[in-house]
């Protein structure tokens, strides 16, 4: 039996729908890409060949991710989730990226122009920053969502690994050690989100309060109530800077208007958990409740 060369871990948590056309873009993929599927809850039907591994229902993404990659036996690992389906080149650029110069390779996130108004809301949150078009070369920040890495890069932080393949706290480590990230703008992939309203709000106060509390584990009680404070500008600011990278992609500038209702409300539910994590971290603080700030960046 061949030994893999490439690994693509597969996280399912929504979208499982999806999952068969995202397995079929990759069907010419060759013996030396081993595909594993780490699914929350039940498991999709899958081809045969596909290792397949459940986890809990509430296991979150970036769990799903270092369980996966944990299990992959390629030099290289190409991370996605079910809510995304490649382009039928996905596989070749994946196989060709340039590895020994870059740490991790990731590439464009497109949307469905199908999608409702709330998904379009969705894929502006979490993705306009990596939407057509894009160029090639090096970068500060890729979306782990459509991203290959270095294997041996990502298990020389272990300690990472073990709380979840959150990419932010990877990249800034492999920043600090000199390590470059790249865009491949043929790198392609297109969202088709199927998450619904509730969950996707509570998953952003989720990472939201994840964030707040590992900035102010670092921060003094000042800094802290100044951020606590500062918090109630988180959504204008998060609004503008969307608003901007759209303005600039034609493509989409249409699609903001009916979205705007529903990107309003998913950056109030991430402000106010970003909020609720200055004051729990500030409360166990004045209680004398010390404890380590989490190696993740939510």
């Amino acid at each position: 039996m061949t030994e893999p060369t490439l690994s693509i871990v597969l996280a399912v948590k929504d979208g499982a729908e999806n999952v068969p056309a995202l397995l079929d873009a990759i069907k010419s993929r060759g013996d030396e890409t081993e595909v594993i599927l780490c699914c929350a809850g039940s498991m999709p039907d899958a081809s045969s060949g596909i290792g397949c591994h459940a986890f809990p229902e509430e296991t979150l993404v970036p769990v799903l991710w270092s369980e996966g990659i944990k299990r992959a036996r390629g030099g290289r690992v190409a991370l996605t989730t079910a809510q995304f389906v490649p382009d039928p080149r996905w596989i070749y650029h994946l196989q060709s990226a340039d590895l020994d110069r870059w740490a991790g390779v990731g590439g464009v996130i497109d949307n469905d122009p199908r999608s409702s108004a709330r998904n379009w809301a969705i894929f502006f949150l979490r993705y306009s920053a990596f939407a057509p078009p894009l160029k090639a070369g090096e970068t500060n920040e890729i979306a782990a969502d459509n991203a290959i890495y270095d294997r041996a890069a990502i298990f020389e932080h272990p300690d990472l690994l073990e709380e979840g393949f959150w990419e932010p706290s990877f990249h800034r480590r492999f920043h600090a050690a000199g390590r470059k990230l790249s865009i491949d703008p043929g790198l392609v992939v297109v969202h088709h989100g199927t998450v619904s309203t509730v969950s996707f709000a509570r998953q952003r106060f989720l990472h939201g309060r994840a964030y707040g509390v590992e900035r102010a584990e670092r921060g003094s009680f000042p800094h802290n109530l100044l951020l606590l404070l500062s918090s109630l500008l988180v959504p204008p600011l998060l609004l503008a800077r969307i608003i901007s990278r759209i303005a600039k992609k034609r493509a989409y500038r249409g699609k903001l208007f009916a979205g705007f209702p529903w990107l309003f409300w998913f950056t109030l539910a991430w402000s106010a958990g970003e909020a609720g994590g200055y004051a729990s971290t500030l409360t166990r603080k004045l209680r004398g409740n010390a404890a380590g700030p989490s190696k993740r960046h939510a």
